[in-house]
């Protein structure tokens, strides 16, 4: 493997620029798709698109990122990601925009996956909690900025300059891919990745993630309309809450991997996640706008919890050489919470009240607990 000072720098910078990048526009799309005519259904089955096709493509991606360079990886996925964006700015049409947004999610999860394992693999687990403390939190707090500036230039151009835009600078970021330094790679058998997930703990540890995933498909479909329309957030307002609330979270991120010197997974602070993520997604829809903003940083805790719990397990509960297809996987599982999600709170949150499916999913975080308590007797069994 060749080596530099902070190896970590590169691969955390290229996926934070992405991030930058797509979350500029992403929690905006659906007042985007509304104004141009589409119905709840069509904003809820584009959204869903874009998250189906990052999970038939999730293992595949993890697989390729054991055994191949990921800089060639990265370079594919921002020259799709160029594809999307430019294609955006140059048609309204909703099957050219399905397809766009097959090569997006693509493009997308592909930097997600190959940049994220590559991470993984050179994190040692004896400093695993703060390296990866700071390879998330930086990758949120860019994410927010990115929300943030992308709705205030919404505010002052159009949604077609902003769509343009971004291609641009995608295909520039493609360079910065050419520089990631190569690390050994490794061809194991499909049946070694199988030994490392068919566990009791592994099955309980996914189904919490999915259970938990299910309400980004909440606000990736009802986030900003709830904000537009039973708030009556102006673009520009819209656009503070927004960023600023996504930065906060990427310094909870940080926070959450600083406060404790046990692993994020043991059952009190797991336990403790779930229950802020849930209680907040529900109390937060109280339209008053300072209450519903501080509510809202009660969910983003334990969303942070949860978030680091998540790339904890992964780091934990597989070997490292293996890690891109694990991941892969579990990324998967991600991606289908959102999915199923978005597929669901799309069409409820457009007829019935877009309160609704943050109410809902934030019941089924606190559910989750259920499932929670059998895995962290599991964990403690498996560790003794």
């Amino acid at each position: 493997m060749n080596n530099t000072k902070n190896p970590l720098i590169l691969p955390t910078t290229i996926i934070s620029i992405k991030n930058f990048l797509t979350n500029s526009v992403i929690f905006f799309l659906p007042i985007y798709f509304a104004n141009i005519g589409f119905s709840g259904f069509q904003i809820g089955i584009i959204l869903s698109v874009f998250a189906v096709t990052s999970l038939l493509s999730s293992v595949l991606i993890g697989l390729f990122s054991d055994r191949y360079p990921v800089k060639y990886l990265s370079i594919i996925s921002f020259m799709l990601l160029t594809v999307y964006t430019f294609g955006l700015s140059t048609s309204k049409n909703f099957w050219i925009i399905l397809l766009l947004f097959t090569l997006g999610g693509l493009g997308n999860n592909i930097s997600n996956i190959s940049l994220t394992s590559f991470v993984l693999k050179l994190i040692k687990r004896k400093n695993a909690k703060r390296k990866l403390g700071i390879f998330n939190s930086t990758i949120q707090v860019i994410s927010g900025i990115g929300a943030l500036v992308g709705g205030l230039f919404i505010a002052k151009t159009n949604f077609t300059n902003i769509f343009l835009t971004l291609s641009i600078l995608f295909l520039i970021t493609t360079i910065f891919s050419f520089f990631i330094k190569k690390i050994d790679t490794f061809k194991y058998s499909i049946e070694h990745y199988k030994g490392d997930l068919w566990k009791k703990e592994i099955i309980y540890f996914i189904i919490i993630i999915f259970i938990f995933t299910l309400h980004w498909g909440a606000e990736g479909t009802s986030y900003a309309l709830l904000l537009k329309n039973n708030f009556k957030l102006s673009q520009t307002s819209l656009s503070l809450y927004l960023g600023s609330m996504w930065i906060l979270y990427g310094f909870l991120i940080y926070f959450v991997s600083r406060f404790s010197k046990k692993q994020v997974f043991t059952s009190k602070i797991l336990y403790t996640g779930l229950i802020l993520s849930g209680l907040g997604h529900i109390a937060f829809v109280y339209p008053t706008v300072f209450y519903s903003y501080t509510l809202r940083l009660v969910h983003e805790l334990g969303d942070a919890i949860l978030f680091m719990f998540i790339y904890l397990g992964i780091h934990f509960h597989f070997p490292s050489e293996r890690i891109g297809g694990t991941s892969g996987a579990i990324l998967t599982i991600t991606v289908l919470g959102r999915f199923v999600g978005s597929f669901i709170f799309g069409p409820i949150g457009d007829i019935y009240g877009y309160q609704y499916p943050f109410i809902i999913s934030g019941i089924l975080t606190l559910l989750c607990l259920i499932v929670a308590v059998k895995y962290t007797q599991l964990v403690k069994l498996t560790t003794r």
